[in-house]
């Protein structure tokens, strides 16, 4: 008879046994298994520009896709006088900038049927169009103007508003304002003012001029200058939007300001004049030094996938190129326009005789 030791000890081995038999795999109870898991690409990661760097430009990475009403655009027009709605219509732009009047008079002011008309592109689809708006200047043939508000040259005019400060010699006819004046923004904003006739005419937006004045000669005494203008443009975005929601609010140049984010976070693009050319001569390639300062501060509204629409007063087919090259190559949408814009550009290379200018836009 066995002992309970060896009965134990049989036991062991004929377990032992069955384990070194059975694959181990079968030993322990394994769960299912699990089904194949899909594919995962990983988004691409922005890589620097791999394209030649134009001179004094720092490129952001690949551009992401643009942001708002104005980020699918690829295309742009520019013309402030002579308008025939029309002609506009058939243009072939995404986004036009246009005054609110054919000839600038409120006389030949443009109705909402002709913005509806501008409005829609010879494919049925729209575009966004925005209404030229100056408020660092003020401009003699608008209706707002009074005949003896006028320079006396040399002398003091004694009827002249308290914001009409001097005359500019580029562009006849136009002054420049203390934008920060109550009676001047009441010209904007007021009751029936400058931007209601806009809104009611239906534009989609403004395209502001001359809001670099907060760094030029009428504001040199003003140590608050640059904040007034963010302030004004505040009170046009608040007015244009209580009209027209999503009315949108997009300065011409005035770079400078873009380094306040609240500022940025207001404005839903910006206009830029000259980037690459013209600074210091017709068509004349500008120094990389202002380029790359101009480029810094339109680099922080880029970052925010926010839409440049740059022009470039150019008539060469060759600078045209190049222009168009290194625009696109930053993430700008170009276009390419007479100066006094008084015609619209249809492609980049004027087809037509070339003006000289004469320096007036009217």
């Amino acid at each position: 008879m066995m002992t309970v030791i060896e009965v134990a000890r049989r036991v062991g081995l004929s377990v032992a046994l069955i384990f070194a038999v059975i694959p181990v795999e079968a030993q322990i109870p394994q769960p299912p298994p699990l089904s194949p898991l899909p594919s995962v690409v990983a988004p691409p990661v922005p890589s620097a520009v791999t394209q030649p760097v134009p001179a004094g430009t720092s490129p952001l990475p690949d551009p992401l896709p643009r942001l708002g009403p104005l980020g699918t655009a690829k295309s742009w027009g520019y013309q402030l006088s002579g308008l025939d709605p029309k002609a506009l219509a058939a243009s072939p732009y995404d986004v036009l900038v246009i005054d609110y009047s054919r000839d600038g008079s409120d006389a030949q002011a443009l109705t909402p049927a002709d913005l509806e008309l501008i409005k829609t592109k010879p494919d049925g689809t729209k575009r966004v169009v925005l209404c030229y708006l100056s408020i660092g200047e003020a401009e003699s043939y608008r209706y707002y103007w009074k005949w003896y508000w006028r320079s006396l040259w040399i002398l003091p005019n004694p009827f002249a508003p308290n914001w009409r400060a001097k005359l500019n010699g580029d562009w006849g006819g136009n002054y420049a304002v203390r934008y920060w004046d109550d009676a001047w923004q009441q010209i904007i904003l007021g009751q029936g003012g400058y931007l209601d006739r806009i809104t009611k005419a239906g534009f989609d937006g403004v395209w502001m001029d001359k809001v670099d004045s907060s760094t030029e000669d009428v504001a040199a005494n003003n140590p608050r200058a640059k904040q007034q203008m963010i302030e004004f443009i505040g009170k046009i975005a608040q007015r244009g939007r209580a009209a027209r929601p999503g009315f949108l609010i997009v300065p011409q140049n005035g770079e400078d300001l873009l380094v306040d984010a609240g500022y940025r976070t207001l404005i839903d693009g910006i206009g830029n004049e000259s980037l690459l050319y013209g600074e210091e001569g017709k068509q004349t390639a500008n120094p990389e030094a202002i380029v790359a300062k101009r480029m810094a501060n339109l680099n922080l509204l880029a970052a925010e996938r926010k839409t440049v629409l740059a022009v470039e007063y150019l008539d060469k087919a060759a600078d045209i190129a190049t222009a168009r090259q290194k625009l696109e190559m930053l993430g700008f949408v170009p276009h390419f326009a007479n100066r006094e814009l008084d015609s619209l550009r249809i492609g980049d290379v004027p087809t037509g005789p070339i003006k000289s200018g004469s320096g007036k836009r009217r």
